[in-house]
């Protein structure tokens, strides 16, 4: 890379864990060698993914948008983004010294504005936020990790579509025995969860005012990490799927970000990292 850095940019030590997951080899070894840098198009995404630019909007330094973009879209239909989330989960827990597979979870939803492009696919109006444009539907560990994600039409109601949420979820964490949610999920849920996957739900008791719930406060500051990506402010993409691309793009940048921290800005010869509870840790 001979061009300025960005402040999205990967360190060496954070692209050597995506690098496995984004550049494997065609089993029998077909296809031409590829003719641009995996890394600048991953840079490229995280740039989009961070600053909230559009795809035609990318700095000339960066691959064509066109490429970019198909490699995003690639990676979507080929799954990478769950697979390169579920691998730095279990890193990251590990990391702290807990368990790769979690057992218990967070399961909430956020309604979030859309915009003309993401109106074309799943909108709807969400008449208890008044909000007019999807849901993001996500389950946690809690820590804060997201487990699976889920994107639909903010009018759809959550015990609705979280029973497709918990199966994919299952999939991957089949050792989940108990999810923390809210009062939204109701008894018929509950019960269907229990029956399916022998999963129990704890809900809190309804008090007056706000208080933070805890242990289900977690999927709350989860939500707050994505929204600090200004592409994840609103819902701008033009297919769910691509929008719950979105959410595991910011939690991949936020997980390499912690396994491999990078220089704190603000204070030289300091690093910040918030996976070992340390304000600051020694630069090597």
């Amino acid at each position: 890379m001979t061009r300025q850095a960005y402040d999205s940019d990967l360190t060496d030590e954070q692209w050597n864990l995506l690098k496995p997951f984004l550049e494997k080899p065609h089993p029998k070894g077909w296809g031409r060698p590829r003719q641009v840098a995996t890394r600048e198009v991953v840079n490229a995404l995280f740039y989009v993914n961070k600053t909230g630019c559009q795809w035609r909007s990318l700095p000339h330094d960066f691959p064509t948008w066109t490429t970019v973009y198909y490699y995003f879209r690639r990676w979507t239909k080929a799954g990478i983004w769950q697979q390169l989330n579920h691998a730095l989960t279990g890193d990251c827990r590990e990391a702290m010294g807990r368990s790769s597979e979690p057992t218990a979870g967070c399961i909430d939803s956020q309604s979030i504005k859309g915009s003309s492009e993401s109106g074309s696919e799943a909108s709807g109006f969400d008449g208890h936020k008044k909000i007019k444009g999807r849901k993001r539907h996500i389950v946690t560990d809690t820590k804060g990790y997201v487990l699976g994600a889920k994107v639909h039409a903010a009018n759809e109601a959550d015990t609705t579509t979280a029973p497709e949420l918990v199966k994919a979820v299952f999939s991957l964490y089949c050792t989940l025995i108990i999810l923390f949610a809210d009062l939204g999920y109701k008894e018929p849920f509950r019960d269907w969860l229990k029956a399916t996957f022998n999963i129990d739900t704890e809900t809190p008791e309804k008090q007056p005012g706000f208080k933070v719930t805890p242990k289900r406060w977690v999927v709350e500051r989860t939500f707050a990490w994505l929204s600090r990506h200004r592409r994840m402010s609103r819902d701008y993409e033009r297919t769910t799927q691509s929008s719950e691309s979105m959410i595991y793009i910011s939690m991949i940048r936020i997980m390499v970000k912690q396994l491999f921290p990078t220089p704190n800005p603000w204070r030289k010869n300091e690093v910040w990292s918030p996976l070992y509870n340390q304000n600051t840790l020694p630069v090597t």
